[in-house]
């Protein structure tokens, strides 16, 4: 029903992040955010239901906040590396896509942002149940080989590489998804929550670099996190 994400204004070209925020007409609500008791620090995902009346409201204030028209909020303030807030909203059928750039101002937005705080920091009242780990029942792995240095070394050279417990990685330079459903969807995010963000694998006789991406409910495949063809 309703899916907000905060952009980076610099990003990794093969790394798509889980939305911020993903609201369901069930009610489920799930937040990404970084978990700083984690060593190092790491984002998660964390599953919220809510109540009817809360449901009821968030869906209102939504559509007080314009999400019903698709528009851009355009800043007076050129920021190279601000980043943007996308929101998608589904409403009678349609779904609606509002782009709010960093510095933008304006009712519309304050409304905008306030939705998104709430939704980020939901009061009990709001919730049938205390938030729980979410538990996806599919797993991406975005995979590549690291480039050589400038020196021609191979990449890696004198890295620390720990075996990759997986099923194998694809074999290529440029980066491949795979997707993973089941007990191999289970095992790829306890190796995800256990894992070092900054870690390289080695899989047959390749190293590589790996980003772990759960999908959510409303996504099936790699499609979902391959970005588009202008």
């Amino acid at each position: 029903m309703l899916r907000i994400q905060f952009v980076k204004g610099m990003g990794s070209p093969v790394d798509r992040p889980v939305p911020d925020i993903s609201v369901y007409g069930d009610g489920r609500v799930l937040t990404t955010a970084i978990d700083l008791a984690e060593s190092p620090a790491r984002d998660v995902v964390k599953d919220h239901r809510l109540t009817r009346t809360a449901y009821r409201r968030l869906y209102r204030d939504a559509r007080l906040a314009g999400l019903t028209t698709s528009r851009t909020f355009h800043s007076k303030e050129q920021t190279a590396d601000g980043g943007l807030t996308v929101v998608t909203f589904l409403a009678d059928r349609r779904q609606h896509a509002s782009t709010v750039q960093a510095g933008a101002g304006g009712v519309r937005v304050w409304m905008i942002n306030r939705l998104a705080r709430r939704l980020r920091a939901l009061p009990r009242g709001d919730l049938l149940r205390p938030p729980v780990a979410y538990r996806p029942e599919r797993m991406a792995i975005v995979a590549w080989r690291p480039a050589k240095d400038p020196s021609g070394d191979s990449p890696g050279s004198g890295t620390q590489a720990a075996p990759w417990p997986l099923r194998p990685l694809p074999a290529g330079r440029s980066a491949t998804c795979t997707l993973l459903t089941g007990a191999d969807a289970e095992a790829a995010a306890r190796l995800a929550g256990s894992a070092s963000t900054t870690a390289q694998w080695r899989s047959g006789p390749g190293l590589y670099t790996v980003i772990f991406r759960p999908l959510l409910p409303d996504e099936t495949d790699c499609a979902a996190i391959i970005p588009k063809s202008p």
